[in-house]
């Protein structure tokens, strides 16, 4: 456990633990949202359900963006710069080679499974995806390159070296 404890681990292991919380989220509330439309009952004039995911997107990136600064707030803001950076740079590569295996997976005529689970360690930097996508419009490779790099924003929360 001491491993752990590393600064070095700490960006990875907060965003990870703050991913899988956004994940549970999302799951809680797809549920919630998909049992209060089904309450509500069928069309009357086609007699069918109409399930819409409305503005899911748009709530659970502002509860990913929340948890993402109260976590960097909780558990990085005493580390220097130096510390998250090296720290953040760890999570930045994961961040890429997720993205990677996706597009080789989705070039290969599928979609890995272990790819979507993995992905739950990346949930907390959602909300930079769904901010570049609502600016730019698309879903792209070239729009979502740059939130990789969201782990950086932690940077903000850092102190300055020591004088030596």
């Amino acid at each position: 456990m001491e491993f752990l404890k590393r600064p070095i681990w700490r960006v990875p292991l907060v965003l990870c633990a703050t991913g899988l919380l956004c994940r549970l989220i999302t799951y809680l509330y797809s549920f919630v949202s998909v049992r209060i439309q089904m309450a509500q009952g069928p069309d009357p004039v086609t007699g069918a359900y109409s399930i819409s995911s409305g503005h899911a997107s748009v709530v659970l990136s502002a509860v990913a963006f929340l948890l993402f600064w109260a976590a960097g707030w909780k558990f990085v803001r005493g580390l220097t710069r130096k510390q998250i950076f090296l720290s953040a740079t760890i999570m930045v590569v994961w961040l890429g080679v997720l993205l990677a295996w996706e597009q080789l997976s989705q070039a290969a005529g599928g979609y890995s499974m272990w790819v979507y689970r993995l992905y739950a360690t990346q949930e907390a930097v959602t909300w930079a995806v769904q901010l570049l996508v609502r600016i730019f419009g698309a879903v792209s490779v070239p729009v979502v390159l740059p939130s990789i790099l969201t782990p950086y924003c932690y940077l903000l929360l850092g102190r300055k070296e020591p004088a030596s």
